[in-house]
C-alpha cells in the first residue's frame, strides 16, 4: 500500500468508529425508554364515595381537585357512568364484568366469588405484575387474593380507617408500632410506590383504592387537629380536607411516574364507587346538592370517571353511557388480552379512539346488597329485598322491587317521585320505555 495514503484510511476508519458509537449510544437511549410500544401499564384509582358532583372537572365548585382536574383536562372525561349505590356490589362488578344477580347474590356483602374469574386474573396470566393497595372492602385471606390474581397487597379491611390503621399484607396484619400515628393514605401509597419500583421493566396494573372520602369523616395529616383528634368522632367539616388530600394523593404519583420515564406508557382510569354519603354537601353548578348513597337515584349512581393516556386519547368529554360492569373488559382490551364470553361489560376502549360503533343505549343495575342475613348493617335491614332497572341517560324503567314497572324521567324528576303514566308518555317516550322494557326482559 502506498504510504500516501495510510493518514487518509487510519482517518477514514476512525471517523468509522467514531459513527458507530455513536448509533450505538443512541440506540441505548431508545432502548431505555419502558417498553415504547409495548403493554401500557394500568392503573385504576377508585375514590371512596365520590359522586359525580364532587370534582371539579364534573362541575363541582366546593372541592380543591386540582390534580385530577389536570388528569381529566388531558384525557377522555365520560360524563355518563353509573355503578351501583354500594360500594361492595360496585366493585364485585368492578372485578368480574358481570351484573350482580348472577355472581354477587350467592355470597353477598363483603365477599368475593372466586368461582367467577376477574378480569386482574387474565392480565396476570398473560404476564402483567399485579397489585392492590387501599380499601379492599371484600374479605379473605392470602388464597383470595392469589385467586382474584393479585401478586401483591396492602389493603384495609376492617378496624380504624385512617389514622393507626389496620392494615394487611402478605405477612398478616401491620404491626401496631409499624402504623402508630400514621395515616392509611399515606402507607398504601408509599406500597403501590414500591411496587412500581420493583416492577419498572414489566407491565403492571395497580388497583389504587383510596380509602378516602368515606366516613368518618376526620383530618388528615395536613390538618391541625390531626394527632389529637378523637377517632370514635366524625366531623364534617373535614371533608374538603380529605377530598384535597386524596387529589395530593393523585399529584403525587402523577410525579413518580413522570420521575420514572412511565407516564407516557401508563394508562390511569379514575372513577368512584358509588353516589356521595347523604351528609356530603357539594355546591355543582351553582347548586347545592346532598349525596344519596345507598339509593337507586342519579346521586346514587351517578359517578366521575376519566381515562388518561398522554399521547394515545384525544383530550374531550365523552356523553355515551358507560355501565360498571365496563370496566373488566376494557382494562382487558387496554392490555389486548383476549375476553372471555359471557361477561355483561361492553368495552369502552374503542371510544377512547373515536369509534363509537359499539356505545350503549342502556346501562342496568340489579341492586340487592345484603342478600344473606346479616347483623352488621341493621340500617338496611337484615336481608334487602331486590331491586333492578335500565335506564339511559335521562330515563329510568324498574323491573324488581317496589317501583316495578315504573319509569321517571330522572333528569327532571331525580328524587323520582313522579313516575311517568303511560298514557302522558310522548310518543319518544314510548320507544324509550319500549327500549328499556326489552333491555329487561333480555337480561331477566
Amino acid at each position: 500500500m502506498n504510504s500516501k495514503y495510510t493518514p487518509i484510511l487510519v482517518l477514514i476508519l476512525l471517523c468509522l468508529v467514531y459513527s458507530c458509537k455513536k448509533i450505538v449510544t443512541i440506540k441505548s437511549q431508545e432502548t431505555s425508554i419502558p417498553r415504547r410500544g409495548g403493554p401500557p401499564n394500568i392503573i385504576f384509582l377508585l375514590a371512596d364515595d365520590m359522586g359525580y358532583e364532587m370534582p371539579t372537572f364534573d362541575g363541582g365548585q366546593s372541592y380543591d381537585t386540582r390534580h385530577l382536574d389536570s388528569l381529566a383536562a388531558n384525557g377522555m372525561v365520560f360524563s355518563q357512568c353509573r355503578a351501583t349505590p354500594l360500594c361492595s356490589p360496585s366493585r364485585v362488578e368492578m372485578l368480574s364484568g358481570l351484573y350482580s344477580f348472577r355472581n354477587y347474590t350467592q355470597l353477598g356483602w363483603g365477599y368475593y366469588d372466586t368461582h367467577y374469574t376477574t378480569f386482574v386474573k387474565m392480565l396476570q396470566n398473560s404476564g402483567y405484575k399485579t397489585c392492590v393497595a387501599g380499601k379492599w372492602q371484600l374479605q379473605g385471606d392470602s388464597a383470595t387474593f392469589a385467586n382474584v390474581g393479585f401478586d401483591n397487597y396492602c389493603v384495609w379491611n376492617g378496624g380504624f380507617l385512617y389514622k393507626n390503621p389496620a392494615l394487611i399484607e402478605a405477612g398478616g396484619l401491620l404491626p401496631i408500632a409499624f402504623v402508630k400515628d400514621k395515616y392509611s393514605e399515606d402507607i398504601t401509597g408509599d406500597y403501590a410506590f414500591n411496587f412500581i419500583d420493583q416492577n419498572k421493566s414489566k407491565p403492571f396494573f395497580i388497583y389504587y383504592s383510596f380509602m378516602l372520602i368515606h366516613r368518618p369523616d376526620q383530618p388528615t395529616p395536613l390538618d391541625p387537629a390531626y394527632q389529637t383528634f378523637d377517632e370514635s368522632l366524625s366531623d364534617t367539616s373535614y371533608i374538603p380536607s380529605m377530598t384535597h388530600y386524596l387529589d395530593l394523593k393523585v399529584g403525587a404519583l402523577i410525579n413518580k411516574l413522570k420521575a420514572d420515564g412511565l407516564d407516557k406508557n401508563t394508562i390511569i382510569v379514575f372513577s368512584g364507587d358509588n353516589g356521595s354519603q347523604g351528609n356530603f354537601h357539594s355546591l355543582f353548578k351553582g347548586k347545592k346538592i346532598a349525596g344519596q348513597k345507598g339509593l337507586t337515584t342519579e346521586l346514587g349512581t351517578h359517578v366521575p370517571l376519566f381515562v388518561y393516556w398522554p399521547g394515545h386519547i384525544t383530550p374531550g368529554t365523552n356523553d355515551n353511557l358507560v355501565d360498571y360492569s365496563d370496566l373488566a373488559p376494557t382494562f382487558l382490551d387496554m392490555a389486548n388480552v383476549s375476553k372471555p364470553t359471557g361477561l355483561d361489560g361492553i368495552s369502552f376502549y374503542p371510544q377512547l379512539f373515536g369509534d363509537n360503533s359499539n356505545a350503549r343505549s342502556w346501562t342496568y343495575c340489579y341492586y340487592d346488597p345484603f342478600p344473606q342475613p346479616t347483623t352488621s348493617y341493621l340500617p338496611y335491614g337484615s336481608i334487602t329485598p331486590p331491586n333492578s332497572y335500565a335506564q339511559d341517560s335521562s330515563y329510568k324503567l324498574y323491573k324488581a322491587g317496589w317501583r316495578h314497572g315504573l319509569m321517571y324521567h330522572f333528569t327532571q324528576d331525580p328524587e323520582e317521585k313522579h313516575p311517568l303514566r303511560d298514557k302522558d308518555l310522548t310518543p319518544a317516550e314510548a320507544l324509550i320505555k319500549q327500549k328499556l322494557q326489552a333491555a329487561l326482559t333480555n337480561l331477566q
